[in-house]
């Protein structure tokens, strides 16, 4: 029994196809950037769908929005839109679009991909190559770095307005308004609703017969919309309607901070009825986490191997991972495999790699001299800089001709004033591409992304799923060996791996006594 680890793995994805649909999406920050900054990002994303024949079908722009979340309207009817499969590839300016922490991009990634629709990148093309799984992990680390050194103003900012019961962003509760210095203040055309609410509540009411009324009376929640079960629970749980300010779940917090609206007596008797009536939750479906979902894969027909659950004759619950093919009950004969075995000797490898500072060397300068050869903002500042020096070139020569007596005509202004408009737009590109330059990635960073891995606690099962995520391409289970595929390029090694051979004989490869097998 022996396992073949190929250092050079091809990245498994299907070849894109010539005629793709795409949509485009595109945001900025009301803060630093203009409509120049958000049309050059629809302008190079059409370029690249061509030079890749994609056809876009749509565009998603959010104007004037923070990265901070990823609560956009546009951006979230984007991964709604990606269950109609209208379209099949996503494609942003950079990664920082897509979300500003690694649980968000991951996450929108995954929404995205779960419908067959991948997220390309025009300013960090990760390309196809394995390096690309590595860099891209990197880019997001970045991201979220530069997302947290650009939100601690903020964050201070709010905490000092916090300090003075001041509103800190969000939606301010039904009953209240703001002053012209944002402190709280009573609405008195809404505040006799909220205590209405906790009358209708304290005297005996269920919530949907409370919402039923209300929206038969056409009464709205505070941002115009029907009441819902959420939105009703929300009023009568909100210790602002006591006079209680509270700031990041307690903070900050300050007692009779906001004006109150509910008496404290007909408060406590809403919380201790909505606890009485707040049903149990149901039992949750137990569901083992997988590790090696979308990794896995059948060395006898190629198809996925995916997780199941079942039952041995003794009545012992195994979890395992079967050939989908095999589970649909088609010609392939590939048998189950235990996942309490092949998942911890993935794992094993992966770590074995991290830890050896040669591999880490390899890695961050194969990384490395993939993301040079993506990396165009030299000549993009290279080309602006020329477009630039056209455009002053034009202007003074129109201005040496009117100082010589060319008579300033309408249509001599309007030249002028165009000319003008394009030097304005492309200074802006350039000063942007400029800081982007400045933070762009360098070989230390790589090496750095790289060796945290050694100090993760791999007992946890997010740390495990992240050193899978990033550095294992793809697994191939066969008759008597596994293929290992990782996202780098290098030499290729079997390794001997007597421990998978005991557990052979012990029925790892046979799980056919599981209830539900085939």
């Amino acid at each position: 029994m022996s396992v073949e680890i190929r250092y050079n793995g091809t990245q498994r994805s299907r070849q894109q196809d010539k005629g793709e649909l795409a949509a485009v999406y595109a945001r900025y920050s009301s803060r630093k950037q203009g409509e120049q900054s958000i049309e050059g990002q629809l302008a190079a994303a059409k370029a690249y769908a061509k030079a890749r024949g994609y056809t876009i079908v749509h565009e998603y722009v959010d104007r004037a929005m923070t990265g901070r979340n990823d609560n956009r309207d546009e951006f979230q009817q984007m991964l709604s839109d990606c269950g109609k499969k209208q379209f099949s590839v996503i494609i942003v300016w950079k990664v920082d679009r897509f979300g500003r922490n690694r649980e968000e991009i991951t996450f929108n990634k995954y929404r995205a991909k779960k419908h067959g629709v991948r997220v390309e990148y025009v300013a960090e093309n990760m390309g196809e190559g394995p390096e690309s799984v590595i860099l891209e992990s990197v880019l997001e680390g970045m991201a979220e770095y530069y997302s947290l050194q650009l939100s601690q103003n903020v964050r201070r900012g709010n905490r000092e307005n916090a300090k003075k019961c001041k509103f800190t962003g969000g939606r301010v509760p039904l009953g209240y308004k703001l002053d012209t210095d944002h402190h709280f203040i009573i609405d008195p055309e809404t505040a006799p609703l909220v205590r209405r609410i906790y009358a209708m509540y304290a005297e005996g009411q269920t919530i949907t017969e409370i919402i039923t009324q209300l929206n038969a009376e056409g009464l709205r929640t505070g941002q115009g919309n029907p009441y819902t079960k959420n939105s009703l629970r929300t009023v009568l749980s909100n210790e602002k309607y006591i006079g209680i300010y509270d700031f990041k779940n307690g903070e900050i917090r300050i007692e009779d901070g906001v004006p109150a609206i509910v008496d404290k007596d007909t408060y406590y008797k809403v919380q201790k009825l909505l606890a009485i009536n707040q049903r149990a939750p149901a039992a949750k479906w137990s569901k083992a986490d997988y590790l090696l979902t979308n990794k896995l894969f059948c060395g006898t027909c190629g198809a996925q191997m995916v997780g199941e659950s079942g039952t041995s004759k003794t009545g012992v619950k195994y979890n395992y991972y079967l050939c989908i093919n095999h589970k649909r009950g088609n010609t392939c004969t590939r048998k189950a495999i235990r996942q309490d075995v092949i998942e911890p000797y993935v794992l094993e490898k992966a770590q074995q790699l991290i830890m050896d500072d040669e591999v880490v060397a390899f890695i961050t300068e194969n990384v490395w001299e993939f993301y040079q050869k993506q990396d165009l903002s030299k000549d993009k500042i290279a080309a602006l800089q020329s477009q630039l020096a056209d455009v002053e070139k034009s202007i003074n020569n129109l201005m040496r001709a009117i100082e010589a007596g060319m008579p300033l005509t309408e249509m001599t202004k309007n030249r002028l004033s165009e000319l003008d408009a394009q030097r304005t737009a492309i200074n802006t590109a350039l000063a942007e591409t400029q800081l982007e330059s400045g933070f762009s990635l360098k070989k230390e960073h790589i090496q750095f992304f790289l060796e945290q891995f050694r100090e993760l606690d791999y007992t946890d099962r997010k740390c495990q799923q992240r050193l899978i995520d990033v550095f294992v391409n793809s697994i191939y289970v066969k008759d008597d060996e596994l293929v290992i595929n990782f996202n780098f390029s290098g030499g290729n090694a079997t390794i001997s791996f007597k421990d998978f051979k005991a557990a052979e004989d012990a029925g790892v490869f046979g799980c056919r006594a599981l209830k539900g097998t085939k």
